[in-house]
């Protein structure tokens, strides 16, 4: 008994003339200014998102002057000093090099960016008339070892987070949100290079 192969095909039917799987979908004018728009909001918020980063120097370039401002951004040395608290005699601590160490540009940035002291509180008077037993002081240099450009120096009162430049009669205080910052900063730095002082001495005898 011969066996037949019943074809189950179902035919198909030719296509459209100028089918295509995905239609064309009409361009208006709409719909281009749209998408312009759409382009222009994002070049907008992308240029807003980099200034909101920026650091912003107008005041704090009015403020410590145009070459302490350069020096913080640049120079590679920077030397701490950092007084126990409640020295009111004005006796220099020991000098900390803080060069190469880490999270040193974040040190810098919260000293240059205008938006981490409070302006309302600035005054004509220096941080160092500001000593008594409860208070305490950190000196920070930023210098170049090629002597290319003049160095900084400034003296931050930690307890309080007031900032100003060596020998200047002007001071600002940080904002509360920075205070802790530097203060936790230059505290902890200190202890680090102190205790790795006190190694290689250990070491050397």
């Amino acid at each position: 008994m011969s066996s037949q192969t019943v074809s189950t095909a179902v035919p198909t039917k030719p296509l459209p003339e100028g089918w295509v799987d995905h239609p064309k979908i009409p361009i208006t004018r709409r719909a281009v200014l749209a998408g312009v728009a759409i382009m222009i909001l994002g070049v907008i918020g992308a240029v807003a998102s980099i200034y909101a980063r920026r650091t912003q120097l107008e005041k704090t370039t009015a403020f410590l002057g145009a070459d302490a401002i350069l020096a913080i951004q640049i120079l590679p040395s920077v030397t701490l000093q950092l007084e126990p608290v409640g020295q009111v005699d004005g006796t220099e601590a020991k000098t900390i090099d803080l060069t190469g160490t880490p999270g040193l540009g974040h040190l810098r940035h919260a000293l240059l960016d205008e938006r981490h002291y409070d302006w309302q509180s600035r005054t004509d008077s220096s941080v160092q008339s500001l000593r008594s037993t409860e208070t305490r002081f950190a000196t920070l240099t930023f210098s170049d070892p090629k002597e290319k450009f003049a160095p900084a120096t400034l003296n931050i009162e930690l307890t309080q987070g007031w900032v100003s430049r060596t020998g200047e009669a002007d001071r600002v205080r940080l904002i509360e949100r920075a205070q802790p910052a530097v203060r936790h900063f230059l505290t902890v730095i200190s202890n680090a290079k102190q205790a790795h002082y006190d190694n290689r001495a250990k070491q050397d005898r």
